[in-house]
């Protein structure tokens, strides 16, 4: 027995050991030093010594593991640090993440509960970094490298949810398409750098004007980019289709090749549903993509309405 709690006591973890009174029968070295307290707790009432613990979680499973038998485990997820268990000393001293199972025991006829305690705050540090780092992945895989908006994969997600919560709310729903204006020839003329540089001018301007307005720009590829707006009908993203053509035109990017102007400037095409019209994500993609396509036919730098065109040509 003496070998026993000599093992106990060099072990790194805790286990005590309580009667039907929550006095401690038993405390191991690890666990007694870990308590706030320079008090050795052998013999003493735990929830007397510790009475902020009175209906605590810890306390109700010690309750369940006297009275019913019962076993328990608190977990880190659900209960951080049941216990006042402190590692480190003076400013470093820190209250440290624990895992707690609580077991019930018989000894010559009477109930007693073993606490078993595991410091595991290097696991909850360990899955927080892992957490952080997968979030970050994932936040990677839904970004565009180069401008640093939603890329294509984001887009369609994004589309998707809100074409949903447009259809249960009722709510009208806008896609604006848009590219620049002979970007080929931008490349070629200033280089494939100065190009990079003119779609990270372009995103980087529209998404600080449209963030605040719970809009959504994305990169949907190459020299194209796509705007998302939620609850807003056709004139509302005309209107803001207009002022963002308007807007790349007033960067002064020069544009030395363009057919258009002396400066970067833009085509746009808006695609919309009413609230009460049914939509699917690849119509009113395409709906935006056969707008823009046309306000390139009409001469580029220009807005051009799907629904507006749709009754032109009926």
């Amino acid at each position: 027995m003496q070998l026993f709690e000599r093992a106990l006591s060099v072990l790194q973890s805790g286990v005590m050991i309580l009667d039907e009174e929550y006095r401690v029968h038993f405390i191991n070295h690890w666990l007694n030093k870990a308590f706030d307290t320079s008090d050795d707790l052998q013999g003493k009432v735990l929830f007397e010594h510790y009475p902020e613990l009175v209906g605590s979680r810890i306390h109700q499973a010690v309750m369940q593991a006297l009275k019913s038998g019962l076993p328990s485990l608190l977990s880190p997820g659900l209960n951080r640090s049941p216990l006042p268990l402190f590692r480190g000393q003076g400013v470093r001293r820190e209250r440290f993440s624990q895992s707690i199972r609580v077991q019930p025991m018989l000894s010559d006829g009477k109930r007693f509960c073993l606490i078993e305690v595991q410091d595991v705050s290097s696991m909850v540090r360990r899955e927080a970094l892992l957490n952080k780092q997968a979030e970050k992945l994932n936040q990677m895989a839904l970004t565009d490298e180069l401008t640093g908006i939603a890329n294509r994969r984001h887009f369609n997600m994004m589309l998707e949810r809100e074409l949903r919560r447009s259809e249960l709310q009722g709510t009208p729903l806008s896609l604006v398409f848009f590219d620049i204006d002979f970007f080929k020839q931008y490349n070629d003329h200033l280089g494939h750098q100065a190009g990079d540089k003119c779609l990270v001018a372009v995103s980087d301007y529209l998404r600080t004007q449209l963030q605040s307005y719970g809009y959504q720009v994305a990169r949907y590829g190459g020299e194209e980019f796509c705007i998302i707006l939620p609850g807003q009908a056709a004139d509302v993203a005309e209107h803001l289709a207009e002022r963002c053509r308007k807007e790349i035109e007033e960067l002064q990017l020069k544009h030395p090749s363009s057919n258009v102007a002396p400066v970067v400037t833009a085509s746009f095409g808006v695609a919309s549903k009413s609230d009460t019209q049914l939509e699917t994500q690849t119509g009113l993609i395409l709906r935006a993509d056969n707008a823009l396509y046309r306000a390139k036919l009409a001469g580029r730098n220009r807005v051009v309405v799907a629904e507006r065109q749709d009754k032109e040509l009926s």
